[in-house]
């Protein structure tokens, strides 16, 4: 009997087990933000941001930004601020922490900073825009057409055309008006860790280390099932094959709607220059496991190295989604095509399915029910036996 009830126990216990999931496990929420993050902002470090050059497009920095003094959206951002799907509007450049160094200067658009700009930091804004700030102005603004501060004073503030609004003693939540840390941080990092659980679930191409007068491009395939209506295309490679390269010419997407390129381990060393006569907007380069990750020339492609430093001694041309940023070069922003990853699968994939498709799981009260019936009839078993 002790047997039995042990046996109906482990029964229980066993449908009390939550289903395994499939593989990927991307959320709606996460979806919903990867194309306008990577289309409306050109740099984005989790962590902290060091400017040694231009930016094309917008940065968001979760920490510090060490400006040098550099223009940010040079060819101009369309617009003051940005109105994006991700229930915020953000200019051209938003800092969660303090501005420190040369300070920035704007091509275009406005400026965002929910600590200080600190002391020997200069914004200057070009009359492209305004700068809103919660915290003091230690530093210097000049030519900016509104300030705005939470702090009692608009500290030092050079060549405002007459009648410039200045505000002061305003509320955080008016002068910095978005969430406390950057909100979306986490859906960068599951969107990173899902488009690798999705090469790892499908048949993904394999780009090896680089042969002497080799092949000096990969064309990208259709990876088995449809995603939501697109064609993606899947390349996995390591880090130190992608290194070994001397010059890669570059990914021709093949007519896709986006091809990930999922990059395991650590380079090792210094990636090459990526020379490319194709369109690479729709190339996402996924650097899922890097921690220290360093462009010796230019480079095409969205970069997504959420764990990683990441430092351009070439020009980037695309998004760069990091930990942390050192730049020392110019960042050009190439955009996705509209709805290029709408496609990802929500829920889970399957290899070989569609990507879309979802593994039915029972609910939590089902497999209760059945777990405790099962225990019950066992005992009822046990007792007339």
């Amino acid at each position: 009997m002790n047997a039995t009830l042990a046996a109906g126990a482990l029964l229980g216990l066993a449908l009390l087990l939550p289903a395994a999931p499939a593989s990927a496990a991307l959320s709606a929420p996460d979806l919903a933000l990867d194309g306008p993050v990577l289309n409306q902002f050109n740099a984005i470090a989790f962590g902290d941001y060091t400017a040694g050059n231009e930016t094309e497009g917008r940065i968001a920095v979760g920490g510090n930004f060490a400006g040098g003094g550099h223009n940010i959206c040079f060819n101009g951002c369309g617009g003051d601020t940005t109105a994006t799907a991700l229930g915020a509007t953000y200019g051209s450049l938003t800092v969660w922490g303090n501005v420190t160094g040369l300070g920035a200067a704007s091509g275009g658009g406005d400026f965002f900073i929910q600590g200080g700009n600190a002391a020997g930091s200069t914004l200057n804004m070009n009359y492209n825009g305004g700068v809103s700030l919660a915290g003091q102005n230690s530093g210097t603004i000049q030519g900016a057409t509104f300030v705005r501060t939470s702090a009692a004073n608009a500290g030092n503030t050079q060549n405002l055309r007459p009648a410039t609004p200045i505000t002061t003693g305003v509320p955080t939540s008016t002068s910095f008006p978005f969430a406390a840390t950057m909100p979306f941080e986490g859906a960068l990092r599951d969107l990173a860790t899902g488009i690798a659980a999705d090469a790892a679930a499908t048949t993904a191409q394999t780009l090896g280390a680089y042969v002497q007068n080799g092949p000096t491009q990969i064309t990208a395939t259709a990876a088995p099932g449809s995603y939501g209506g697109k064609r993606y295309g899947f390349i996995t490679t390591t880090a130190a094959d992608l290194a070994s390269y001397q010059n890669f010419f570059g990914v021709n997407t093949n007519g896709l709607d986006a091809v990930f390129v999922v990059v395991t381990g650590q380079p090792g060393a210094a990636l090459p220059t990526l020379n490319s006569n194709n369109n690479e907007t729709n190339v996402i380069w996924d650097f899922v496991d890097a921690t220290t990750l360093t462009f010796s020339g230019s480079w095409y492609g969205q970069i997504l190295a959420p764990n990683a430093t990441v430092t351009n001694n070439g020009d980037l041309n695309g998004a760069v989604i990091a930990e942390a940023i050192d730049q020392k070069a110019e960042i050009h922003q190439y955009t996705l095509s509209a709805d290029a990853l709408g496609g990802l699968p929500v829920t889970s994939s399957i290899s070989g399915q569609s990507g879309s498709s979802a593994v039915p799981e029972p609910s939590t009260v089902t497999v209760l029910a059945v777990g405790v019936l099962g225990i019950g009839l066992l005992r009822r078993r046990a007792r007339r036996a």
